[in-house]
């Protein structure tokens, strides 16, 4: 996957010229769905309050203010059905998990209750893929587009790389949802590292 990319025409949107792109092409994704590869295992979200309160180890806030956003990704789940499409994440997680992992992963839990269906790999499972290199983190919407992610050093997204040939958007998807074919449910995994909320624990 690496190298199809490397080797494809592809135009690198920075900040506001990505995230205005993507919002706009996104609304209009098919039945086809989005679908995303999640690789790296360290990211940077000074602009999210509860990655803050993790951050600084305040994991009871961080967690209160997770669940405070329950009802807003009800009605983002609810609008995405209303355009007829849903969304789709492979989150690949290494061991140990690091505190991001930790924290992103409970909050992938509730997108997943809620309609963003989520499966976890291990990155183990992944050796075949990456002689090359770690695969990139990669975003479909339907056949019209996929992006590589694009962060910098600290882990903080700086945009993406575009690509539109149907061919390469159309094997990408195939990569990313065959990965997911080999995922776990997210929350069996989580049960199974202890994971799970203590209300849910038995």
């Amino acid at each position: 996957m690496l190298n199809e990319l490397a080797g494809a025409p592809g135009e690198r949107l920075l900040g506001d010229a990505y995230w205005s792109d993507f919002e706009e092409r996104f609304w209009r994704t098919s039945e086809l769905g989005f679908w995303k590869l999640e690789r790296l295992q360290e990211f940077q979200e000074p602009t999210d309050d509860s990655w803050v309160a993790s951050s600084k180890g305040n994991w009871p806030e961080a967690l209160a203010m997770l669940e405070g956003r329950r009802e807003a990704l009800t009605q983002h789940y609810a609008k995405l059905r209303a355009h007829g499409f849903e969304t789709w994440r492979i989150r690949v997680v290494e061991q140990p998990l690091t505190d991001y992992m930790q924290w992103e992963l409970r909050l992938l839990l509730m997108r997943d209750e809620l309609g963003g269906h989520t499966r976890v790999i291990d990155a183990g499972r992944l050796r075949s893929y990456e002689e090359d290199g770690v695969l990139p983190e990669l975003i479909t919407l339907g056949e019209d587009v996929v992006y590589r992610l694009l962060y910098d050093d600290n882990g903080l997204q700086q945009g993406g790389v575009r690509y539109t040939d149907r061919d390469l958007v159309v094997r990408c998807q195939e990569f990313v949802q065959g990965l997911y074919s080999e995922g776990e449910d997210i929350r069996k995994y989580l049960a199974r590292e202890g994971m799970l909320p203590a209300r849910e624990q038995h």
